[in-house]
């Protein structure tokens, strides 16, 4: 089993090279260069949270292009193992015991919304398991338009990586506190 990534402090992020850079904002985001450049550009920053406060706001100036860029990225829901990172296996949680059928609709779904949309689909997953977003997903399909979309899928990559600058970070601190004397 492989070690949960770790995320450095502040300040060694903004004193990497652009590529060591590209390994902890992919560790947020997903791998997207584009995204990694144009925060890496703005460098420095006191803190993750001013960090992702500026990715939100340079998502936001992006082109429609650049924007589909950046969401693509992301990985679909239901999508094979091995095309995950490690924190989107965890994110996405375990396989449930009719994990065939659940992934079987995931593809489904992710076709229907890409067919209309011309993106893949973005959702903060925050524990919930698969089959909990079906009705989601449906609903977004249905109810929504490509802007509407656009906007929402952006907005969920930059929670998602809030969560995971949040939980690295914690994890970060439990690790690096002394134990108790005992």
């Amino acid at each position: 089993m492989s070690a949960q990534p770790t995320l450095p402090s502040i300040c060694k992020t903004n004193h990497l090279p652009l590529d060591e850079f590209a390994s902890v904002i992919s560790l947020l985001f997903e791998p997207t260069a584009l995204l990694t450049q144009r925060i890496y550009d703005a460098c420095p920053y006191e803190s993750y949270d001013q960090l992702l406060d500026k990715a939100d706001e340079l998502i936001k100036e992006l082109s429609p292009l650049e924007q589909l860029e950046v969401v693509n990225a992301h990985p679909r829901i239901g999508e094979k193992a091995t095309k995950l990172s490690a924190l989107s296996k965890i994110e996405q949680g375990n396989a449930s015991a009719n994990e065939d059928a659940v992934l079987a609709k995931w593809a489904e779904l992710n076709k229907q919304y890409e067919d209309k949309y011309g993106f893949r689909f973005v959702i903060f997953v925050n524990g919930r398991s698969k089959e909990s977003l079906f009705p989601i997903v449906e609903d977004r399909i249905a109810n929504s338009t490509k802007a509407q979309e656009l906007v929402t899928g952006l907005s969920e990559m930059v929670d998602i990586a809030r969560d995971r600058a949040r939980k690295l970070q914690a994890a970060n601190s439990s690790e690096a506190a002394p134990s108790p004397k005992i």
